[in-house]
């Protein structure tokens, strides 16, 4: 995007305002409305030095994901999703025969100070017997002072039907969230949310997921996260319902994706593909995918994320084993005019067992 650049105080002088327009555009109600009561219980509702801090909290929730104006997906969500099954889906784990390595980094919204970094992590491989398969991933988000690191460990049963295999998983999940206020640029040094809101969290949890694919297609459904955390300073844990507070919870989210590809020629291939993300109490959300390859060697492609923005990608097989990519999200919602978008990269590495692993590049 060209031109200059512009800021909230060019449109929205008072802070109220300013408040009251990243609120609608991004964050989920549970974080501002714990923050607001705490304010008015102290006698400063009208203080939005203290709702900045809110705001600044907020910007966790939008490490996890992609939001669209009223939704709260906190999950980690990316572009390429496609070649990060293991992501959301603990049954992706062993899909492509192989000991696979996959690294990611993703830097949102450029020009927004204090924007969301995300890096990932994952190696997933079958057993000998391609029956079992085990997954590891490590995530890592900052935003601002608000940072997230998620540790995970995937098991999956696959079980031979027809021309495909259809995997059970099973996840495991550590989870630390963490404030470091020294960070923080509190423009009231009597703010009492630095007091009230610990310095680190740590929670456990779980999912499961199914995934069936052959050679050509796939379909997958899963809810990597079971349990429900809250990061309500005074009780702070997990729960199945999430019933007992209002207050910052996590909720549960349920992913369905699914992608087919055809031959076109001997050198084209076409792949359209689908991700849609429910999350209670929030829209539904639906990435809409179409990539072309060509030689089995170059890939272009573009998504429609709804309530979002597109999604432009590249992607590059160094190798058989090796590929690469590229994604640029141009936001089409009102953040567009604040940031020139979001950048992807994404790395992976196969490690071929025999004369059955990843003879041929498989585009999932």
């Amino acid at each position: 995007m060209g031109g200059r650049r512009v800021g909230l105080n060019e449109f929205y002088p008072n802070e109220s305002d300013q408040f009251e327009f990243i609120v609608n555009l991004l964050f989920p109600e549970g974080i501002i409305v714990y923050f607001v009561r705490e304010g008015k219980k102290s006698h400063l509702g009208k203080n939005y030095h203290l709702i900045k801090v809110a705001i600044l909290a907020g910007f966790f929730c939008i490490s996890c994901g992609i939001f669209t104006p009223g939704q709260a997906q906190q999950d980690p969500m990316y572009s390429q999703y496609m070649f990060n099954g293991l992501a959301f889906n603990p049954a992706y784990a062993g899909s492509r025969d192989a000991l696979t390595l996959a690294g990611l980094y993703r830097r949102m919204w450029l020009g927004i100070p204090g924007a969301p970094v995300s890096q990932t992590f994952a190696l997933h491989l079958p057993n000998k017997s391609r029956r079992q398969a085990f997954g590891f991933s490590m995530v890592n988000d900052q935003a601002s002072y608000i940072s997230q690191t998620l540790i995970s460990l995937d098991y999956a049963y696959r079980i031979p039907i027809g021309p495909g295999k259809l995997a059970l998983g099973l996840r495991a999940t550590g989870y630390n969230f963490r404030v470091d206020w020294t960070r923080a640029d509190l423009k009231n040094p009597n703010d009492i949310v630095p007091s009230l809101y610990p310095r680190s969290l740590f929670f456990p949890n779980a999912g499961f997921g199914i995934y069936y694919h052959t050679q050509n297609w796939y379909v997958g459904a899963s809810v990597p996260r079971i349990l429900i955390n809250s990061l309500d300073p005074d009780k702070p844990g997990v729960s199945f319902s999430g019933s007992d507070t209002t207050d910052a919870i996590f909720n549960r989210h349920y992913f369905i994706n699914g992608g087919v590809v055809f031959n076109l020629s001997s050198s084209v291939q076409m792949k359209p593909s689908v991700l849609v993300k429910v999350v209670e109490r929030a829209p539904l959300q639906a990435d809409l995918n179409l990539n072309f390859y060509f030689n089995k060697k170059f890939g272009v492609g573009t998504s429609y994320r709804s309530g979002d923005g597109m999604v432009f990608m590249l992607e590059y097989m160094i190798t058989p084993q090796l590929w690469a990519g590229y994604a640029y999200d141009y936001p089409l919602t009102r953040l567009n005019g604040y940031t020139s978008g979001s950048h992807e990269l994404m790395l992976t590495y196969d490690f071929i067992f025999g004369v059955d692993g990843v003879v041929s590049p498989r585009l999932f």
